[in-house]
C-alpha cells in the first residue's frame, strides 16, 4: 500500500489497506473459530464478537467499516477519487488496526 501511495495511485492505497485489515479480521475470527464467507458477514462478527464485547476496541470496528467503504468508492464508484489526505489517512488508521490485532492475537495465541 505505501508504494502505491508513494506513486500517488491512492485509490489502490486504500484499496489495499482495506485487504490488509480485512484478511487480519478474517484471522482473528478463526482464531475463534469462526469462518465467514462476505466481507459484511466478516465486518459484522468483528463487530459483534469482539467489539460490541469491549474485547477489542469499539473504534476499530468503525476503522474496518471506514476502511469497506473507502475500498468500495476506490474500485467501484468512477466520479470520485480518493485524496492523497483520505488515503494517507486510512493508512495511518490501518496501520493501528494491524498493530493492535497483531498484538490481540500474539496474546491470545501462544
Amino acid at each position: 500500500m505505501e508504494v502505491l501511495f508513494e506513486s500517488e495511485y491512492f485509490q489502490g492505497a486504500a484499496d489495499r489497506a482495506y485487504y490488509a485489515v480485512f484478511h487480519l479480521t478474517q484471522a482473528l475470527l478463526a482464531s475463534e473459530g469462526l469462518e465467514y464467507n462476505s466481507h459484511e458477514a466478516v465486518i459484522a462478527a468483528f463487530g459483534r464478537e469482539f467489539a460490541k464485547t469491549k474485547r477489542i476496541d469499539p473504534k476499530y470496528h468503525k476503522i474496518l467499516r471506514q476502511a469497506f467503504d473507502l475500498r468500495l468508492t476506490a474500485d467501484y464508484d468512477v466520479e470520485v477519487s480518493i485524496d492523497q489526505e483520505t488515503a494517507q489517512d486510512l493508512i495511518s488508521s490501518c496501520r493501528d488496526f494491524l498493530q493492535t490485532i497483531g498484538a490481540y492475537l500474539g496474546r491470545t495465541n501462544p
